[in-house]
């Protein structure tokens, strides 16, 4: 038969596409970092019982009522009212002093410290020129400087912790020069021990305080502080307060002789 001749068709193969193979890559577990939080060290509270002492320290002259940490000494709490009270009498006493021109008493100016006539006027001094030093004016400068006085009697002499030497105090104390110098060379613990418990011409107890300036000052310097308050605070003319302290030259005068030469022809 015709249809057993036809040739057999082979059979077709299917073909199938294969899917393509994912490669599967395994990652590696990321581990996870975890910041830790700074953990803060506390201390536990530590208490302190801080105990305080504070003594009311009364102070009753003053009527001040303080508080300190521990009670002050007697000798200190003295001092905090005889300090200030020094003080206040020596700006009472500097205060009232003497008018310019009584008695001779001149003027110290306040900015300069320096010794000046009533009107204003530099003082130089009368009789001065015939000595080699100017004995008021060194002796205004060591009086404000070198030897402090002021601070005990004054810029103007008024006194304060110190006595005065206006209003005729230091002519009644000290008449002469020599007594004047004296005191201020030995001062009042030298004065006890070489000539006595008194001194000056009223026989004045002395309780202490005055130093010495004996190989402080040069002798110049001394006789200069001398002349300075004997002149400017005690009124003394200065001609007269120089020749009492031995310290005015006396001019000389040379006689010049003039021989008349005369020649014979």
């Amino acid at each position: 038969s015709v249809e057993s001749s036809a040739p057999a068709e082979a059979p077709v193969e299917e073909v199938v596409e294969e899917a393509p193979v994912e490669e599967v890559v395994e990652e590696a577990p990321v581990e996870e970092v975890v910041e830790e939080a700074p953990v803060e060290e506390t201390q536990a509270p530590v208490s302190v019982n801080t105990v305080i002492k504070k003594v009311a320290v009364i102070n009753k002259t003053m009527g001040i009522r303080l508080n300190a940490d521990a009670s002050l000494p007697n000798w200190l709490n003295l001092s905090f009212l005889v300090i200030p009270l020094f003080i206040l009498i020596g700006m009472v006493n500097t205060s009232s002093t003497q008018e310019c021109g009584v008695k001779g008493i001149l003027d110290v100016d306040r900015k300069s410290q320096q010794t000046v006539n009533c009107d204003g006027s530099p003082f130089e001094g009368t009789g001065v020129s015939s000595s080699t030093v100017n004995y008021v004016a060194l002796g205004q400068q060591v009086y404000s400087g070198a030897a402090a006085c002021a601070g005990c009697h004054g810029v103007n002499g008024g006194g304060g912790v110190g006595p005065a030497f206006i209003g005729g105090e230091l002519y009644t104390t000290f008449p002469t020069c020599s007594d004047h110098a004296k005191w201020i060379q030995l001062g009042s613990a030298g004065w006890q021990s070489e000539i006595g418990p008194t001194y000056g011409a009223e026989d004045k107890v002395s309780i202490g305080g005055m130093p010495g300036f004996q190989g402080k000052l040069t002798e110049d310097e001394l006789y200069a502080v001398v002349v300075f308050e004997r002149v400017v605070f005690g009124g003394g003319q200065t001609e007269e307060v120089l020749s009492d302290c031995g310290l005015l030259e006396e001019e000389v005068e040379e006689e010049i002789t003039t021989e008349a030469i005369s020649s014979t022809p």
